[in-house]
């Protein structure tokens, strides 16, 4: 699944993309197609355990992590599962947006 983000009315931040294969989500450059960061998974059984969130450096402070947190726990919403963010940027987003509060495990 490939999912664009963006802010209203300004170019796509990334391209967030599902690898399942890989347990994890990627966020592309929406240009060039460069990896920009990734989320890693696991499923273990109603449960989305997200241990780490990895941002790469020279794209720091461009929303490229949440807009991975985000898609992720979208998808979490629509299976009816639940979360257990062990990675501290997903928690914090979690904290940042009461929309995802009934996620947590």
């Amino acid at each position: 699944m490939t999912v664009p983000t963006q802010p209203a009315e300004q170019a796509p931040v990334c391209v967030i993309v599902k690898v399942p294969e890989q347990s994890r989500y990627e966020a592309h450059h929406p240009e060039n197609g460069r990896v920009m960061g990734w989320l890693n998974y696991r499923i273990e059984g109603d449960v989305v355990v997200i241990p780490a969130t990895v941002t790469v450096p020279e794209f720091r402070g461009r929303g490229v992590a949440g807009s991975l947190a985000r898609q992720a726990l979208e998808d979490v919403v629509d299976v009816g599962k639940k979360v257990d963010a062990l990675c501290w940027y997903v928690a914090e987003f979690i904290e940042r947006n009461p929309r995802y509060y009934s996620l947590q495990v």
